[in-house]
Parts: C-alpha cells; sequence; structure tokens
C-alpha cells in the first residue's frame, strides 16, 4: 500500500514545484496590469473618486503612505517596480479610501513593499495588527480611536502587490472587500 503511495506522492510534489515562485527572488506568476486591476473596483457606497491612474515611485509611496515622503520615495525608486497605479475615493464624512497596485521583480519584493507600508501604521498611539478573517494572509494594521481612525492591508500574489489604506469613518467590510477583489483577480489571472 505505502510503495502504490510515493508515486502519487512524487507526482504531486513535483506538480508543486512547477507552481509559485521556487526562491524568493522569483516573480513567481504572472505580471498584472495595474491600472487595468484596479478598474475592477467600483466605488463603495457614498464614496466618490477618480479613475486609476499610473503612479511613479512619488506618487506610489503617496498612495502607500498618505503624505510625501521623499527618502521613502528614493527607496521605491530603487527597487525599480516595472508599473504601478493608485485610485483614491474620498467621501462626506472626510474618508478617504486609497487602493495601490503594483508589479515588481519578485515575490519576496511584492510582499514586503505593501507589508511595510501596513507596517507604519504601527508607529501611531494605538496601532494593533490586524489580519481579518476574511482576508487570510494579508498583512495589515488599524486604529481605532475616534477620529484617528485607519485601516492598512496588502498582500501579494506572484510579483503583484495589492494594497488598501483608509482614513475616517471607513467600515472595515469596505476594507476588506476591496482587498479581497483586487486578490481574487489577481488569482484569475493565475488560473
Amino acid at each position: 500500500m505505502r510503495a502504490a503511495l510515493l508515486p502519487a506522492l512524487l507526482l504531486a510534489l513535483a506538480a508543486c514545484a512547477a507552481c509559485g515562485p521556487t526562491s524568493p527572488t522569483q516573480a513567481g506568476g504572472e505580471a498584472a496590469d495595474p491600472v487595468a486591476l484596479l478598474t475592477v473596483l467600483p466605488s463603495p457606497g457614498l464614496l466618490r473618486g477618480e479613475p486609476a491612474a499610473p503612479a511613479d515611485p512619488e506618487a506610489l509611496q503617496r498612495g502607500l503612505t498618505g503624505a510625501p515622503d521623499p527618502a521613502l520615495a528614493e527607496r521605491l525608486r530603487e527597487r525599480a517596480p516595472s508599473a504601478a497605479a493608485v485610485r483614491s475615493w474620498t467621501g462626506p464624512r472626510g474618508q478617504e479610501l486609497v487602493a495601490v497596485a503594483s508589479v515588481w521583480d519578485s515575490h519576496l519584493i511584492a510582499t514586503g513593499v505593501g507589508g511595510g507600508a501596513a507596517e507604519q501604521l504601527l508607529r501611531e498611539p494605538g496601532a494593533r495588527a490586524w489580519t481579518p478573517l476574511d482576508a487570510p494572509g494579508s498583512r495589515g494594521a488599524r486604529v481605532d480611536a475616534a477620529g484617528r481612525e485607519a485601516r492598512r492591508l496588502a498582500f501579494a500574489v506572484g510579483p503583484n502587490s495589492v494594497y488598501v489604506r483608509s482614513r475616517g469613518p471607513v467600515p472595515d467590510d469596505v476594507v476588506e472587500k476591496t482587498l479581497r477583489r483586487l486578490v481574487l483577480t489577481l488569482e484569475g489571472l493565475e488560473d
């Protein structure tokens, strides 16, 4: 019985080895078109915004953090994204929702860029790590203090990084659904 299972196990392992990156420096999948990817997102609730636009390293950095940071923009330029885009919405009660998509040379960089930007929020008073049940595997952070609400979630699929950031009274489910739509779209590209 065990001898019969060995060939099946070896075949399964070989099939798994053909999927995704085999080392941290590999892309591990197809590169998405960031502008096209962000167009799958509807305007949630009362939030309204402009269509997705290509982003240079400065615009990418502002999309990730919400404020200019020339040193971080320079680090992003050095990592050389092959493409990036940002889409944002605002609401009547001061809400802001931003979605960012970017493509990198490796899955490791894609994971690190979004995760690092999300973790920057942990420097703020009252911030804590956040991985919602509806976004398993994401890296995130949140602040719940009234008047300072903020959410950040990041996920990478192959060389693609997707990231969602909010400020103000944006419901958790809006942030989670936005990230989930992007991830599902990217996973559909991989199939």
